[in-house]
């Protein structure tokens, strides 16, 4: 399973291929050349305003900076409303809040990045990390609620590890051993095999 950092670059590398290109056959078909050209100037422009905050929000997260990263947070989400840095901005903010075990402000967050991105990649991510928020918070039935949707197959390792962490809690062994053992074989497999074994020890299962 890919870090939240691995898919943050992929995304950004995708963004840096596409996202002109996507520009182009949408302002070519209602503005002509000039009306690119233009367009184009702004989204540069723009584009590396955003990923200025962005890095300095990421540089503030990785040093536990919550004054630093919360101002440029609030700068992507404020100006950059309709980019994927203001996502990843509401991301960076969950994780703050989790961390000061500000669990409430958490969900709001990440509530806001799987209301706005619908069926993108950040969304399926919130959705995960919504539902450990809130089998944290022994909101069980909300986090197998909050699962219970299609996900990428590439998901399929964590939401099935995080359906067991919940049957687990529930006292439900047996369903709790037959989800851990489909994270095991999905594939990519899961992030932390070692644990989610671990996790099966704990059950009294050895696999």
């Amino acid at each position: 399973m890919e870090t939240e950092e691995e898919q943050v670059e992929k995304l950004k590398a995708w963004l840096k291929e596409n996202g002109l290109s996507i520009v182009f056959g949408i302002v070519i078909g209602v503005g002509g050349i000039g009306g690119y050209n233009y367009w184009r100037h702004v989204q540069e422009t723009t584009a590396a305003e955003a990923s200025s905050h962005f890095t300095r929000m990421i540089e503030a997260l990785s040093t536990d900076d919550d004054v630093s990263l919360q101002l440029h947070a609030d700068i992507l989400i404020a100006e950059y409303s309709s980019t994927e840095y203001a996502l990843m901005a509401q991301l960076a903010l969950a994780r703050m809040h989790v961390d000061s075990g500000e669990y409430t402000a958490a969900e709001a967050a990440l509530q806001q990045v799987i209301g706005s991105a619908a069926q993108q990649p950040l969304a399926y991510l919130a959705r995960t990390r919504l539902a450990a928020v809130q089998i944290q918070t022994e909101q069980y039935q909300q986090a197998l609620s909050t699962l219970t949707i299609e996900f990428p197959g590439e998901f399929a390792a964590l939401v099935d590890e995080l359906r067991g962490d919940v049957l687990a809690r529930q006292g439900k062994s047996g369903e709790a051993i037959a989800a851990y053992r489909k994270a095991q074989l999905a594939e990519p497999g899961p992030a932390n095999p070692e644990f989610l074994r671990q996790k099966l020890n704990d059950l009294g299962s050895r696999s």
